[in-house]
């Protein structure tokens, strides 16, 4: 067996939702009393720290979308560990590392809107995953590594990658339409999700996790 490569470590799975599921995802967005949010990073590759031009909110805890978009994410964490271990290749350490989502997060990229080359990388953060919501909208690819490896997301596609300083992503403008997407990241602590979803999340993950 050859040696994977940085590409291997994207795993994208096509239509794990349905369009009614991210309707519904959507339209909880648009319809929540919540403020929306912005968010500001450093740009990958000057170190400077930008704001991006798309807006974000949080999912209420024990709404729908906050539901689904967990068990979504719940599967997947496990989804990617099974497909990284076809490799034999990992520290078996990754699995605790990139075992507890992040709080989940809804985002709106209107016409313009674009986030920057940038790295999710934090304390704790040792993987990224998106959910692409729908696709009646132009531009906004999905890309790696300052376009060096684009990723067109279809609807309901979930794709996770790691989440380090190599792991360099943006989307790219909008250029006509507006583009929906949730995402979380994955960490090696729980303490970012209520005390009912996190304890229950750890406990099930080690029974997943023992033996293999």
């Amino acid at each position: 067996m050859t040696a994977p490569t940085l590409t291997d470590l994207i795993y994208l799975k096509r239509n794990v939702l349905s369009r009614d599921q991210c309707d519904m995802i959507i339209n909880e967005f648009e319809t929540s009393p919540d403020p929306p949010e912005q968010e500001h990073c450093p740009q990958a590759f000057t170190g400077v720290d930008m704001w991006s031009p798309f807006t974000l909110k949080s999912p209420q805890y024990k709404s729908a979308s906050f539901s689904l978009i967990h068990e979504t994410i719940e599967k997947m964490i496990n989804d990617y560990h099974d497909y990284t271990d076809t490799f034999d290749a990992f520290h078996v350490g990754r699995k605790e590392s990139m075992l507890h989502p992040h709080k989940y997060r809804i985002m709106k990229y209107e016409k313009g809107a674009w986030i920057h080359p940038h790295v999710d990388h934090d304390t704790g953060v040792y993987g990224s995953c998106t959910i692409n919501l729908n696709t009646d909208y132009e531009g906004g690819t999905f890309s790696f590594w300052g376009g060096k490896h684009k990723v067109e997301l279809g609807l309901g596609d979930v794709m996770i990658w790691p989440a380090d300083f190599f792991w360099v992503h943006e989307v790219e403008e909008i250029t006509s339409g507006v583009r929906y997407s949730a995402n979380t990241f994955l960490c090696n602590n729980p303490v970012f999700l209520p005390p009912e979803v996190r304890y229950n999340i750890k406990e099930h993950r080690m029974i997943d996790f023992i033996g293999k």
